[in-house]
């Protein structure tokens, strides 16, 4: 049995390589948990939504915000090496500041 994955190696040199403003990428889906990247550029949103299970945010590279809540009351500013966790089924949405790129872990319950 195979004990490690190599998932991706991020080539962290600054700027945001995007065909389109809005670019989203699975790179793992295991058992337990689905890691999705995730490029936001010339100040694009993934509007307000939901998931159903626990997630993480983690910001690789460029600036954006991280709002939370009914309202989107409450937020968080998302910059290279912030890390960011958010229980299941609570609204969000992340917009780019004026570009991002992140990964969200969503972790399956058994």
């Amino acid at each position: 049995m195979k004990n490690i994955v190599l998932v991706e190696e991020f080539d962290f040199c600054g700027s945001i390589q995007t065909k389109k403003d809005i670019e989203v990428r699975e790179l793992f889906a295991g058992l337990h948990r689905r890691i999705v990247e995730v490029k936001l550029v010339n100040g694009r949103a993934l509007k307000k939504h939901m998931v159903a299970e626990p997630i993480t945010i983690f910001c690789l590279a460029g600036h954006g915000v991280f709002r939370v809540g009914v309202e989107l009351e409450n937020s968080q500013y998302l910059k290279p090496g912030t890390l960011i966790s958010l229980e299941a089924r609570i609204e969000h949405e992340v917009i780019a500041e004026p570009d991002i790129h992140f990964l969200i872990t969503k972790f399956k319950g058994n």
